[in-house]
């Protein structure tokens, strides 16, 4: 997987120290990065989103989330009065999403707990260390900042059947599932854990017969599109990515993040560009975080054949992170952040297809963990390729996995590396023992 990207964590984007197991120990009154435990146990029956739904034990979702509006020393403002998070919470700050030329401190952030809560203003228990605009945090011009509460659970149980989720990204948060245990999180064969298809969105298709679609959205924004008639985004570039997102303009080329992204095919080889998959982002350690890219859209053709189904490619996954004493995965893909796949068509001269979303970001960490065959899953989704000119196709995401042991081998052996690679696809970028 690639290494280049916008900014690290850190004071300053030449910060590239990997990051810590994400709890400040010595402003969190002994906390492990296991948690505190306070929100108890969570068994989920059904479906649960951790963004919208109350778990039983609250009377606001467990992990809530806000956008924030300006950040100071120790004091982080929202754009509305917080309700949900309380004086000892631990949070997540998060920058989701920069500017098409602000960007640089995308994918930054910092863990943190609340010391006091006034209104739409959190009080830190310490100052941040992280910088989330583009010059400094007095300034959050065309940033997308969010301040998330991270449930802390004793045990949680994912019964077979049943589903823990969170909402996906919708241009101001979403798409961030995050928690800890202090216990055994089991995800019981038949249940998962995921953020599928829920980070930055696909690129739709054009408004008319005569529009192009639209390139797929990234840590840059949305992509550009939707221009009328020749030179079919020749003119503005669209066919190249949108950062991450795949480019577009009568087919869609794959969203990518963390590597293996394809481009689409040209609707005329010998006269247009076609549309490149999305560019490589993020590190292998995970000291950024991102979500998957969209795909691009598919044109929206010249006549709208019975059988035809113009539209956008598809979305790109959420970020994923679970720390746990004891973490249990007895499915395949019981731990998820897939990106979407697509089966948008148009017609013209030819048959064309959109392309798909990327996988996102997982971060598991773990005493002990015991993993099923590819228990984690953070693939690209499909193109449509049933058709003339095919869309491009999905990259992978990021995995990192902190533990101990992974099904009984002690970290830093060559049977602890062997189960990690046949309980991870793709196969983790970055692992460590869990301080």
């Amino acid at each position: 997987m690639g290494d280049s990207g916008p900014g690290t964590a850190g004071q300053d984007s030449g910060d590239d120290t990997s990051p810590d197991s994400g709890v400040d120990t010595a402003s969190a009154e002994g906390w492990t990065w296991t948690g505190s435990g306070a929100d108890g146990p969570l068994v989920v029956t059904g479906t649960l989103d951790l963004a919208t739904d109350t778990s039983g034990s609250r009377s606001v979702a467990d992990g809530i989330s806000y956008r924030v509006e300006a950040l100071a020393t120790d004091r982080v403002t929202t754009r509305e009065p917080v309700t949900g998070i309380a004086e000892g919470d631990e949070v997540l700050v998060l920058n989701l999403q920069g500017g098409k030329d602000l960007h640089g401190s995308a994918g930054r952030y910092e863990f943190a707990r609340v010391a006091a809560v006034s209104g739409a203003v959190l009080t830190l228990a310490s100052d941040l260390n992280t910088v989330f605009g583009e010059l400094g945090n007095s300034d959050l011009a065309e940033q997308v900042v969010i301040v998330q509460r991270v449930p802390q659970y004793t045990d949680v149980q994912v019964s077979a059947g049943s589903t823990l989720t969170t909402s996906g990204w919708d241009g101001e948060r979403g798409g961030v599932l995050a928690f800890r245990a202090t216990g055994t999180v089991l995800v019981e064969a038949g249940g998962v854990v995921t953020v599928d298809e829920r980070g930055y969105a696909a690129g739709d298709t054009g408004s008319c017969s005569e529009c192009d679609a639209y390139q797929g959205e990234s840590f840059m924004g949305p992509g550009v599109g939707n221009e009328s008639g020749p030179p079919y985004n020749e003119g503005i570039a669209g066919y190249l990515p949108n950062g991450g997102g795949g480019g577009a303009n009568i087919t869609g080329g794959g969203g990518n993040y963390g590597g293996g992204a394809t481009a689409a095919e040209a609707w005329n080889p010998e006269d247009y560009s076609a549309p490149q998959a999305g560019e490589v982002y993020g590190v292998a350690d995970l000291a950024t975080l991102f979500p998957g890219s969209g795909g691009g859209g598919v044109w929206s053709g010249a006549t709208l054949h019975e059988d035809e189904d113009p539209g956008p490619g598809g979305a790109g996954a959420g970020i994923l992170f679970v720390a746990a004493a004891h973490l249990v995965v007895e499915t395949t893909g019981g731990i998820s952040a897939r990106g979407g796949s697509t089966e948008h068509w148009s017609e013209g001269s030819w048959t064309y297809g959109a392309g798909g979303g990327s996988g996102g970001t997982v971060w598991l960490i773990a005493g002990e963990l015991d993993l099923a065959e590819d228990g984690i899953q953070a693939t690209g989704g499909a193109g449509m390729s049933d058709c003339k000119r095919e869309g491009g196709n999905g990259g992978y995401g990021r995995v990192r996995v902190d533990c101990s042991t992974c099904n009984g081998q002690a970290a830093g052996t060559d049977g602890s590396a062997a189960a990690l690679a046949a309980g991870s696809e793709p196969d983790p970028g970055w692992s460590e023992v869990p301080d």
